[in-house]
């Protein structure tokens, strides 16, 4: 399926997913403000911790909302924002990322048929010490039957996007993501993985992408428990 929202230009329906807890309401406008040009749906999914400032936000810029309590499990929370999408393509956008306009206007663009195919774009983390990490991340995917989040920490699409054989393109478009500038924030979500990865290693010992994680989180967390003695 086409739209054409613009008699010059023929583009895919492309939806961005978002979930949140009790973000900064600031940092929550900057990123759904920067989605919003591009973006025929936004979907928003807040957990039992969000404040009415975050959803009079999310209501301003026409996102479809949904609340649902926070089990532990971020496929469970990004596959209810799924469930909700309408277009052909998802995006999906954590609280603490944004894209710069001109990477906006790129989106656009790539998506001028419907090719599809899953899009790999960079992650962009910035730290405290100078340094970036780039990371190649599936952000846009087509809406098929079957596809799914799996994996409750560090959730993945790119399992259920293989067996549904949809194939895959690098692009060199770059997401903005400042997770790493608050060393008391990167402690903490690394403690709540952690717990999480916890659990489902000791049911899953074949997922060894999990037990890598929980294994990386487990190193991290002595070494900031060992920085502290």
């Amino acid at each position: 399926m086409i739209v054409i929202s613009n008699p010059s230009r023929r583009r895919v329906p492309l939806a961005f997913n978002v979930i949140a807890n009790d973000t900064a309401p600031a940092q929550f406008e900057r990123m759904i403000e920067s989605i919003a040009p591009v973006a025929d749906q936004i979907v928003v999914v807040f957990d039992e911790t969000a404040g009415p400032p975050l959803y009079d936000i999310a209501r301003r810029y026409g996102s479809d909302i949904a609340t649902s309590p926070w089990v532990g499990d971020f496929a469970r929370q990004r596959n209810v924002a799924l469930d909700m999408t309408r277009s052909l393509y998802v995006s999906w956008m954590d609280t603490d990322e944004w894209l710069r306009p001109d990477v906006a206007r790129r989106i656009a663009s790539l998506m001028t048929a419907p090719r599809l195919k899953a899009f790999y774009l960079w992650q962009g983390s910035p730290s405290v010490d100078g340094t970036v990490t780039f990371v190649p991340q599936i952000r846009i995917f087509p809406r098929f039957p079957g596809v799914r989040w799996e994996i409750p920490a560090h959730e993945q699409i790119y399992p259920s996007l293989e067996r549904a054989g949809v194939r895959t393109e690098l692009t060199d478009l770059r997401i903005e993501h400042s997770g790493y500038w608050n060393q008391r924030r990167v402690r903490e979500k690394n403690l709540r993985n952690l717990k999480i990865l916890a659990k489902w290693v000791r049911r899953h010992p074949e997922d060894q992408f999990s037990v890598k994680n929980y294994r990386n989180a487990l190193a991290f967390q002595r070494n900031q428990e060992g920085a502290r003695l």
